[in-house]
């Protein structure tokens, strides 16, 4: 036994011990993930659901145009020097699929292209209908799919003006049925149909017009081998009947010029394709078929009425309707004779490439889209290579003036829309640079200029807040206002004066200094105002759906404190204008004899996915963030290349916003009605850092954002860096452990938790996990009876959503000491009731015998006390 006094004040010691041992949870410095938690990351081919819209990934694409031909490109691209090329050879593609498949992915989809003969409508003869019948008679279109078309590889002969595949909302399958029944093949009913022509007559079994044999030729241009194969179809089918079709190549120029210019008489039949037409046939149709320049001279008022009723149409479901009527009007007077809607046919190459996006069910150009392609398991790096043949290198690098399809590749990897067509959905809009709009359609209103607008319609556009040119000036309102009149959008013409600057457009429009892909896009656009930094309003005579659509996604987005002062015609004639972008890549070089565009990873692009800079930490630890700043200039010296510069002197300001955190929409972390924020302090010329606390933080997924704010020649420059903070958190199940043995339980909490090694002061020791519905418990076995009283650390080696880190929890052994909290509190007792034993016999006993009695207790106590204190030691 011991006595009660020794007992409390070990008791006491023991306790203030284990007060300061109280358990504490802290990650080691916050660490940057080499894996990406993000869905389908290393898959090959994604579909176009599966678009991430998020860029850049690869750390530089270089588009190339070193080759020839397109067989030069085939094998370029099984050797493994090239990742993209467009493929035209049907022996090539089958090689490919058969031989290649697990090294080049072919990819065949089809495309909004269609190829047609093109008739003289200045000619009497061919300008009849009976002669465009009696020629679409003549023409199987199987035969085509087969023969001129490679059995479909390179495309299917669907002879109607909307394609039932790619278009499939808008086809009209009346359309069908007229075909079969007046223009499909039937060699007889093509016979029939030229008796029908004035001036035709059948003499012996010759044709004659005018009393003349009639001797028809076909002009297809040279090289053109679908176009030579049709060619022949189209003699053999007419030497049936006995018409001659004689085929005559040419340059692809001169059957153009011959097509396309008045008196449109210099030819009888030719061929020629449109390209990259886009999502709305109410609006291609009307272009191609309204203006007789791109029909050998056809004019229809029917078809110019249908057209703007289509066009106008307010809703996609009207503009659907009205153009169905407009089909059925073009396949009766056959203006074309459609023999082709193309495939596009691409091959690209696999080994150490994920996320090559297949646009199986239709593409407006290409067959693969390359918007999410990355190095395997990595982002940001590797070099992508673009190929596209000799002839189709770029007239120059210019937002304003180039209008080539191989232009646009690199352009527009640099330069934005306000609003984007997603893949799986080309007709719908998503936001980009625009973050929301509302669109107010039949409006009765007075415009800023004091003009009236009668049924019209307005459509008010907010841009995003954190956009900016890579030089720091911020995307703004001012950006987009310049744009559209600059570009002139609304095919104004005279002269105009906006934003500071002069335009005469008709001078533009004679002269050729227009951008013909987006010049009058938006022909009821009539104003537009700025209302504050980061909003513009359209105002528009109409109440179309497509004006809403080309207002948002028609054009990019070009910066006017860097053209601001260039009037058109000067700028349209610079081979490479001052590349100042915003896009998710940037300018780097034009290499002439390497015949290369090379653009490179605009690393503080706006829409950069945060996840690509993954961090984790535990609730309550700090977190260290570092930032670097870089903004470029244009080198007017060589007027070629930007130039670096790391930004200096700037403030910047750290903070985070919630992506994936319970309860909490995208926005602002805010800790006690107060928004988490700090500032960073330079460390370098363009690097800074800055801590945060993460005290009262929930577990989840943050975006971190640092952004750097500069005055550059008294102009406010600013520029943003993004990454993706995942907090978890930690906590014990003890922090004092009491029994023989333990079941130590370590609750983590975050998402996709794994759990690598755990470690009893710094030796690794065997555990088990047990999935929680937010996280998992790691269960430590703690044989608390064999091990020393005091304090220990559990470290606990963990991944949060793919992200490494290191976690320490401390605990205090305390069975021992409870152990003899319990054997003193049992001595305690039984003094107790011997007190009380000696309290009565003090009443009847003398004193010498009760002091006898007392010494005897001190006695056994003390010897109790010693011999307790000889089994501790």
């Amino acid at each position: 036994m011991s006595s009660s006094t020794l007992g409390t004040e070990y008791k006491r010691l023991i306790l203030s011990l284990a007060l300061f041992l109280l358990i504490a949870a802290s990650a080691v410095s916050a660490l940057p993930s080499f894996s990406y938690a993000i869905t389908n990351f290393d898959t090959p081919i994604l579909t176009p659901a599966q678009a991430r819209y998020n860029e850049p990934w690869v750390g530089t694409i270089i588009y190339l145009y070193a080759y020839t031909t397109h067989t030069d490109e085939y094998n370029a691209l099984i050797a493994g020097k090239i990742d993209f090329a467009t493929l035209d050879h049907a022996d090539e593609i089958k090689t490919l699929l058969t031989h290649y498949n697990n090294t080049i992915f072919t990819a065949i989809a089809p495309v909004e292209s269609f190829g047609q003969l093109v008739f003289a409508f200045g000619n009497n003869l061919t300008a009849n209908l009976y002669f465009r019948y009696a020629i679409s008679s003549l023409i199987n279109t199987t035969e085509v799919t087969t023969y001129v078309l490679d059995d479909g590889l390179l495309g299917t002969d669907y002879p109607y003006y909307v394609s039932p595949t790619i278009y499939k909302e808008w086809f009209n399958p009346q359309v069908v049925a007229y075909y079969n029944q007046y223009e499909s093949y039937n060699l007889t009913r093509a016979a029939e149909y030229l008796s029908m022509i004035p001036g035709v007559t059948h003499v012996n079994g010759k044709w004659l017009y005018n009393g003349v044999p009639l001797k028809l030729t076909f002009l297809y241009g040279t090289g053109d081998t679908p176009a030579q194969k049709l060619a022949n179809i189209l003699e053999e089918a007419a030497s049936e009947i006995n018409l001659s079709i004689t085929p005559v190549q040419t340059t692809f120029g001169t059957l153009l010029t011959d097509a396309t210019t008045p008196p449109y008489n210099d030819f009888n039949i030719t061929s020629f394709g449109w390209i990259s037409l886009g999502p709305f046939p109410n609006s291609w149709l009307g272009a191609i078929y309204s203006s007789p320049a791109n029909t050998g001279g056809f004019s229809n008022s029917t078809v110019g009425q249908l057209y703007q009723k289509a066009f106008n149409a307010p809703t996609l479901a009207q503009a659907i309707n009205e153009t169905k009527q407009l089909e059925y009007v073009l396949q009766v007077d056959d203006p074309y004779v459609i023999f082709v809607w193309s495939n596009a046919i691409q091959g690209v190459y696999l080994p150490g490439w994920a996320n090559y996006i297949y646009m199986n069910s239709g593409t407006p150009v290409y067959a693969v889209n390359i918007m999410d392609v990355h190095p395997i398991n990595s982002a940001l790096n590797g070099t992508f290579i673009f190929s596209s043949v000799s002839s189709d290198t770029p007239r120059h690098q210019n937002p304003y003036a180039s209008v080539s399809l191989y232009a646009a590749n690199s352009i527009d990897d640099m330069y934005d829309s306000l609003a984007i067509s997603p893949l799986n959905n080309p007709t719908q809009i998503s936001p980009w640079i625009a973050a929301n709009w509302t669109y107010k359609e039949f409006v009765n209103t007075t415009l800023p200029n004091g003009d009236k607008l009668v049924n019209g319609s307005i459509l008010t556009v907010n841009l995003v807040h954190n956009d900016t040119w890579i030089d720091g000036a911020p995307v703004t309102a001012y950006d987009v206002n310049f744009t559209v009149w600059y570009y002139d959008l609304a095919g104004m013409m005279g002269v105009n004066t906006f934003d500071g600057l002069t335009v005469n457009y008709t001078y533009l429009v004679d002269q050729g200094f227009i951008n013909s892909d987006v010049f009058d896009e938006i022909p009821s656009l009539v104003w537009t105002q700025v209302t504050s930094p980061y909003q513009i309003v359209f105002y528009f005579n109409s109440s179309s759906y497509l004006d809403e659509f080309y207002a948002l996604t028609g054009y990019i987005i070009m910066p006017w404190h860097v053209y601001g002062s260039l009037p058109p015609q000067v700028l349209y004639q610079e081979k490479i204008s001052p590349l100042i972008s915003s896009g998710p890549y940037m300018f780097e070089t034009w290499n002439v004899p390497a015949e290369e565009i090379v653009v490179t990873a605009n690393p503080h692009y706006f829409r950069i996915d945060p996840a690509l800079f993954p961090y984790a930490v535990v609730a309550g630890s700090p977190f260290t963030y570092t930032a670097n700043f870089t903004y470029y200039t244009w080198n007017y010296q060589t007027n070629d290349s930007l130039i670096a510069n790391p930004v200096t002197g700037a403030t910047v300001y750290l903070y985070l916003k919630y992506l994936n955190v319970t309860g909490e929409p995208y926005g602002n972390v805010t800790v006690n009605g107060q928004q988490l924020i700090t500032t960073m302090s330079p460390v370098a010329p363009g690097l800074y850092r800055g801590t945060l606390s993460t005290t009262g933080l929930q577990p989840g997924v943050y975006e971190i954002v640092a952004k750097a704010v500069w005055t550059q020649n008294g102009q406010t420059r600013m520029e943003y860096d993004y990454g993706e903070l995942t907090v978890g958190a930690l906590k014990l199940s003890t922090n004092v452990v009491t029994t023989p043995s333990a079941m130590l339980t370590a609750t983590i909490e975050g998402s996709n938790v794994s759990v690598t090694q755990v470690s009893l002061n710094g030796v690794p020791v065997s555990f088990s996990t047990q999935p929680t519905t937010n996280g998992v418990n790691v269960v430590v076995p703690f044989n608390a009876s064999n091990e020393a009283d005091g304090p220990y650390t559990l470290t606990v080696d963990y991944t949060i959503a793919g992200i490494p880190s290191v976690s320490t929890l401390t605990f205090s052994n305390n069975y021992h000491f409870a152990e003899l909290q319990n054997e003193t509190a049992q001595l305690s007792s039984e003094i107790a009731s011997l007190h009380s034993s000696i309290a009565s016999v003090q009443s009847s006993a003398s004193t010498a015998f009760t002091v006898g009695i007392v010494g005897i207790v001190v006695a056994i106590i003390a010897i109790a006390v010693a011999a307790l204190s000889l089994r501790r030691r």
